[in-house]
């Protein structure tokens, strides 16, 4: 057996009494990548086959009975680009499910029809965000409203599969994807849907300059326009459901909304609660009342002798124009605002907020991505009512097909603990306590047997995460004691 000289990390012993659940990261997860979910119509006629990637905390969950909420997470990207697996939101989708919550991060269908005219200016793929007209960023926000719902849906109807609480539901996002989530859990009667989404006349052919554009590019263009069909119902097509649920809360990162969806809610829904962080200096989504883009246009007609962003007079209201809605009229919504002090100041080379200062420092993203993520963690455990989502207070495995592959001994330990796996070899161990903390981690390179020394960990119950040469994350529990 090879005794491994590890790294002792800075580590508090939290007891369980300690721990909060939905806010400390106790659990490491598994994830399973890539399920298709429904597949949809995209904006040129084509057939758009739709993903998600599902993450799942490792614990022992009493044979599934004990349940877990769900949070949706949504990228960005204009609605013309980025996927399901964005750098922050698959970060997200893991920090959370470390809290004990199911996540998932989507695809949804992306594009709209691009203008018939090539308008030049010295910034990259200026042209890209150039609708045919204001219609079609409604149209884009509308189809990925309707896949992010079958999107639900689909994790909805697989309850008993993911141990899901369909009664704790979240959605969340991060700019189109905020936009999005904000839809999802607020668009829900008819009224609602936008006369854009209607059928409207055909429109014409994008400039074939702008069929590199990353939304354009894998389709066709040929004839003499793009038919524009009526989009349907709210709710879409993909994964219908009988399954009663309720969204309890919606994460809106620097998103906004196309009209006033906190109206018109049926009187026996109940109303999410609304966490919203948003710069006043974004100059992409507008916190206040405007159109898309509205200070970047701003930054390229007086800086880069640029024509402003043409075919797009949608008006969007942002974080606190609904939010004023919110308090103006006692709609009743719980609402956690998050906004910073810097507005635009209308400046192209000085000032904080400035189109130039905005290049490395953008207001259309966080200021502080960790501490956002913990206030929406701390927000949204407020709001659950699943029961915990595994029994913390036993030491057997998750598992009896976890049993078989990684064995322990002995536990509880007081010195030394040993470690055996009887398939497959290991390359490397994490020892973390229920905050989430690692107190140890050492490099196993592919060994099949190990010994931990544990003596200068302080006495606790711990997670023992084995990371094996293929990848899979084995997670059982320890505990430390005197002799």
């Amino acid at each position: 057996m090879r005794t491994f000289i590890v790294t002792l990390l800075a580590c508090l012993s939290a007891s369980l009494l300690n721990a909060q659940q939905w806010i400390d990261k106790k659990y490491t997860y598994t994830t399973q990548t890539d399920l298709v979910y429904g597949t949809a119509v995209n904006f040129n006629g084509g057939v758009d086959t739709l993903k998600m990637d599902v993450f799942l905390p490792v614990c022992d969950d009493n044979g599934g009975q004990n349940l877990r909420p769900l949070l949706m997470w949504i990228h960005g990207g204009a609605f013309l680009a980025g996927d399901k697996n964005d750098v922050s939101i698959q970060n997200l989708c893991k920090e959370f499910a470390k809290r004990g919550y199911v996540t998932a991060s989507i695809d949804y269908r992306l594009g709209f029809v691009s203008d018939d005219v090539l308008w030049q200016c010295n910034y990259p793929n200026y042209s890209c965000v150039f609708a045919s007209d204001s219609a079609e960023w409604v149209r884009a926000y509308y189809r990925a409203v309707q896949d992010a719902k079958g999107a639900l849906r689909y994790l909805v109807n697989r309850s008993n599969t993911y141990h899901i609480d369909a009664n704790n539901l979240f959605v969340a996002g991060e700019s189109a994807g905020a936009f999005t989530a904000l839809g999802v859990a607020l668009m829900d009667t008819l009224s609602e849907k936008p006369s854009q989404t209607l059928a409207l006349p055909d429109a014409p052919l994008p400039h074939v300059g702008t069929w590199t554009c990353g939304h354009n590019v894998g389709k066709s263009f040929s004839g003499n326009g793009i038919t524009r069909p009526d989009l349907g119902g709210i709710d879409g097509t993909i994964e219908p459901s009988t399954v009663p649920f309720t969204i309890k809360g919606i994460g809106n990162m620097y998103g906004a909304m196309y009209a006033n969806l906190l109206r018109d809610i049926p009187a026996n829904k109940p109303r999410p609660a609304i966490y919203s962080f948003h710069q006043p200096c974004d100059i992409v989504v507008p916190i206040d009342s405007n159109v898309v883009y509205w200070g970047l246009s701003w930054c390229f007609t007086n800086g880069y002798n640029c024509m402003a962003i043409a075919n797009n007079q949608m008006k969007l209201y942002g974080s606190r124009a609904f939010s004023n809605w919110n308090s103006q009229n006692n709609l009743g919504y719980t609402i956690q605002n998050e906004f910073t002090a810097v507005n635009f100041p209308f400046s192209y080379l000085f000032g904080q907020g400035s189109c130039t200062d905005q290049v490395n420092n953008p207001c259309h993203a966080y200021d502080n991505a960790s501490l956002r993520e913990n206030n929406l963690a701390n927000f949204f455990a407020g709001l659950v009512t699943t029961n915990p989502a595994c029994d913390t207070t036993t030491l057997s495995l998750s598992s009896e097909a976890l049993n078989a592959l990684i064995r322990i001994s002995p536990n509880p330990a007081t010195d030394y603990l040993n470690v055996r796996t009887e398939q497959v070899s290991v390359s490397k161990l994490q020892l973390s306590n229920l905050t989430g903390q690692v107190c140890l981690h050492i490099d196993a390179k592919g060994s099949k047997d190990i010994r931990l020394d544990l003596r200068q960990i302080p006495d606790g119950l711990y997670y023992l995460s084995a990371t094996t040469s293929q990848g899979q994350v084995l997670t059982t529990k320890v505990l430390k004691q005197k002799r």
